[in-house]
């Protein structure tokens, strides 16, 4: 497994494989309209940190990582949490406010349909902008105070971070079609029905015991555990203008926006 995973490395490989990881991803190389280039080995996206074997510990080490942005709540913490295979990272979370966005609050009203289903997630990717101002502030302060190498994950490492990824590109002046491009990677660089039924208890945020993931429509599932360029749109539609967004919604002050652009461009 070390010897794969630095060879991984060595080659640039955007999909980072590890026999625990789920949807663990680098964002570097990405061009942007300027002409530049995003780091790589800076910052890294992900699912669920909590199923590494010890055959991870190694390549996990090797990419010293600093921060871990951690942008579930509080509830999947507690449920599934991190495992990182050493102590000295900073782990960051936040609050979750009076009402956090929940794909089954937003599903409980929908018919029981793919198409249901489709606007639900849309319904989600509406709401979750605003909601996650102060997580994707905190990332981005973390960024700009220097604490990268950064993972940045949520359940799925679809929805959430999804999101706080797509506005960093954007931000770094990522083209909208390319930070699109990285979301939709999800598609196939994991299957998540293979990931939760080869792990004991596995929920990724979006099932319980009262609720279990297998006894969804098969349709529905698969429209839940996709990236679909319509779900980052609609976030786009409310995130607006990135600089602004960032200002008024995430905290993150012009200098700030500087200092994240001279640590991810080359």
């Amino acid at each position: 497994m070390t010897s794969s995973a630095s060879a991984v490395r060595a080659s640039r490989e955007r999909v980072l494989s590890f026999q625990g990881g789920c949807n663990f991803r680098d964002i570097g190389g990405y061009r942007t309209q300027q002409g530049t280039s995003t780091r790589w080995g800076k910052v890294y996206r992900a699912g669920v940190l909590t199923y590494f074997t010890d055959d991870d510990h190694a390549p996990l080490s090797e990419l010293k990582v600093r921060s871990i942005c951690d942008l579930r709540r509080a509830e999947e913490r507690e449920r599934e949490p991190t495992r990182w295979p050493h102590a000295d990272v900073n782990g960051l979370s936040w609050d979750d406010g009076a009402v956090p966005p929940m794909i089954r609050t937003y599903a409980a009203d929908r018919p029981k349909t793919a198409e249901g289903m489709f606007d639900t997630m849309i319904a989600l990717y509406r709401a979750l902008p605003e909601w996650m101002g102060p997580r994707i502030g905190g990332m981005f302060s973390a960024i700009a105070n220097g604490d990268v190498p950064l993972v940045v994950h949520c359940a799925a490492g679809k929805d959430r971070t999804g999101i706080a990824v797509a506005v960093l590109l954007r931000s770094l002046g990522v083209p909208e079609e390319t930070a699109i491009q990285d979301y939709l990677l999800t598609n196939s660089s994991v299957n998540f029905e293979e990931f939760i039924r080869s792990r004991h208890q596995v929920d990724l945020g979006v099932t319980d015991t009262h609720s279990p993931l297998f006894a969804m429509p098969e349709d529905m599932r698969r429209v839940l555990f996709s990236a679909d360029a319509d779900f980052l749109h609609a976030a786009f539609e409310q995130i607006g203008d990135v600089e602004a967004y960032l200002a008024k919604t995430a905290g993150i002050t012009a200098a700030q926006q500087d200092k994240v652009r001279a640590a991810l461009l080359e």
